[in-house]
């Protein structure tokens, strides 16, 4: 890990980039204050030593200790950094899986994009216990007047993610036998989805081309079968590789994210019958 990436991991919480901040506008307007004494007011010329000294020595030195004492180091930022990713950057990225309804200007008269309507907006209700290297989300929206739900696990583990898709086993059932097809539940779940795993499949980078733009994930063989909620699930477990610097680099955050949410996308277009929220409508 070079010296850039070893400045680049350490975690500064909010609370101290906020007394920074405050302490930054504070010593400015101290400073201006002794300046304006001594310069204008005539007061004593010492204020403007004073001041000197207080920009120049004492306020750099207080700021490194702050940032020193309140900063996560090692294991811990990557904690921090992986709870951020899990807790925010993810879900803010999956909110954008519906697509919006279009209004086209011309190119001249635009100025600033505008903010897609919230009930255009996936819901994202989320899962997670702080330290934990993965979060559970449920994500409910509404594609093409169809209401969707769909169970969903990220789990980072610093160089490696592992995305878990479910989908309840009753529901496959029921769609099986609407189809009258006789293979067992695996095959019937890998035919509704042939395009979303072979594209997948095909993009999974080589390790020398991790972290070049060539994210891309390998599928379990056979789904899992887990039992969350009193619901079982066949669970379509993928997987990747990540670059070193993953968790804190902000475009690699951002870059998995909005990977994740285009998959996600294709798994609910390709066959939106495995997800509808009403299981009568099987």
């Amino acid at each position: 890990m070079n010296l850039a990436n070893q400045i680049q991991i350490i975690y500064v919480p909010l609370w101290v980039r906020a007394l920074i901040v405050a302490l930054v506008f504070g010593a400015l307007a101290i400073s201006g204050w002794l300046f304006y004494s001594a310069l204008v007011a005539g007061q004593s010329s010492d204020l403007i030593a004073a001041a000197t000294y207080l920009l120049a020595i004492v306020f750099p030195i207080l700021i490194v200790i702050i940032v020193i004492g309140g900063a996560s180091f090692g294991e811990a930022s990557i904690r921090q950094r992986t709870q951020r990713m899990l807790t925010e950057t993810i879900p803010y990225h999956l909110q954008f899986l519906p697509e919006e309804t279009r209004s086209f200007v011309d190119f001249r008269a635009f100025r600033k994009a505008p903010e897609t309507r919230r009930e255009e907006l996936a819901r994202i209700a989320m899962f997670y216990s702080k330290g934990r290297c993965y979060a559970d989300y449920r994500i409910t929206a509404t594609l093409d007047d169809q209401d969707i739900a769909l169970e969903l696990r990220v789990e980072l583990n610093v160089k490696r993610a592992n995305v878990n898709v479910s989908v309840p086993i009753e529901r496959i059932d029921a769609l099986q036998a609407q189809s009258s097809q006789s293979e067992d539940r695996v095959a019937f779940l890998r035919s509704c989805f042939k395009h979303s795993l072979s594209a997948e499949a095909a993009e999974v980078a080589r390790p020398d081309e991790v972290g070049k733009g060539n994210l891309g994930y390998r599928f379990k063989d056979t789904p899992l079968t887990r039992r969350v909620d009193g619901v079982d699930y066949f669970v379509i477990v993928a997987t990747t590789a990540l670059p070193d610097d993953a968790v804190w680099n902000p475009s690699e955050r951002v870059f998995f994210a909005q990977d994740l949410m285009f998959m996600i996308r294709s798994f609910l277009q390709e066959y939106p019958a495995l997800f509808d929220k009403d299981p009568s409508n099987a």
